[in-house]
């Protein structure tokens, strides 16, 4: 079969990686220029930056067993840290027993691991699918038309979802209108000395939480700077303040973390990025996937399934798992 997927995040990379191996035809197209989603990156002069997900924790045998291969083949690192968490406006250790794990050297690492036996599109951003007797035909905001597919897999965002497959089916219809939340995200290199155990933050009602990223296995930062941190700031803060704010991000950050150390520290270098489909809301729909045998069409993401870096790989495990016995 000739598949179409749209998304190149860990759900629809995995669902393609697998279709492929299965021996179907597949074609994923993706709007941003690498591969992702919610796993991406930045680089920059100071360090590479995970933006998006900041670890991952493996609850499922099945996904332990992927973990596994991923750290024989160096795909991943455990990050061994006990965390702080914001308490009345200080910070408490909080450790736990936790795994948590990172992406080597960087979060996508995960996806381009599974992306070798089939084609991508990048910066290919499709705006109209179309169901006929000759199959899917979908068209790219360029004007690009590929068609001929068999089945078409959406791994967008629920809300990016909706709006693509509106018009041609109604799979959507059991899900809530809006389903995520936005977050703002912070990279800052500063200078300053903060003590080594603190390493992850869980925070407030402002900042939710707050990697030390220079601590990290692996990471590499700039020899002139002293410590690299992500900040995401809260989905009611972020939502609050939206894309389009006039509040200073990064001071804002940077004033959030001097008072939480209690110490001077001075910004090198920021960067911000804003996730307008971060954080899943806590909505009443859990189910891995949806789909609709009669026009041949998949939605899966790690939205499916309560958002976690896991639920993404789940989705596409247990899609791929039914859409063989259909």
């Amino acid at each position: 079969m000739k598949v179409a997927l749209i998304g190149a995040g860990l759900s629809g990379i995995k669902a393609a990686s697998d279709l492929a191996e299965l021996g179907h035809e597949v074609v994923v197209f993706e709007k941003s220029r690498g591969l992702g989603g919610r796993l991406a990156n930045r680089r920059k002069p100071w360090g590479s930056l995970d933006i998006g997900a900041q670890y991952f924790t493996v609850r499922d045998p099945g996904f332990q067993q992927q973990v596994a291969i991923w750290l024989k083949a160096a795909a991943v690192k455990i990050w061994d840290f006990s965390p702080y968490r914001v308490e009345q406006g200080q910070l408490t250790p909080s450790p736990d027993d936790t795994v948590r794990y990172i992406g080597s050297p960087l979060m996508n690492q995960l996806v381009h691991s599974l992306s070798d036996n089939f084609a991508v599109h990048f910066r290919c951003e499709i705006s109209t699918v179309e169901k006929s007797r000759d199959g899917w035909s979908l068209l790219s905001s360029d004007g690009d038309i590929f068609s001929g597919f068999d089945w078409l897999i959406v791994s967008s965002p629920a809300e990016q979802s909706r709006a693509l497959l509106v018009s041609c089916s109604d799979v959507m219809a059991d899900v809530p209108e809006s389903v995520h939340q936005p977050c703002w995200a912070l990279g800052l290199a500063t200078r300053g000395e903060i003590a080594e155990d603190v390493q992850g933050i869980f925070g407030d009602e402002t900042v939710r939480w707050v990697s030390r990223l220079s601590s990290r296995p692996g990471f590499i930062k700039a020899p002139d700077i002293d410590d690299v941190w992500m900040l995401h700031f809260s989905p009611e803060w972020s939502e609050q303040q939206d894309k389009k704010t006039t509040m200073d991000i990064g001071q804002t950050g940077l004033d959030w973390l001097r008072k939480m150390m209690g110490t001077e520290i001075e910004k090198v270098a920021e960067c911000r990025h804003y996730w307008r489909y971060a954080n899943i809301k806590p909505i009443a729909f859990n189910q891995p996937y949806l789909v609709d045998e009669c026009q041949q069409l998949a939605v899966i993401g790690a939205w499916c399934a309560g958002g976690r870096v896991e639920g993404a790989w789940l989705s596409a495990v247990k899609w791929v798992a039914d859409f063989v016995e259909l």
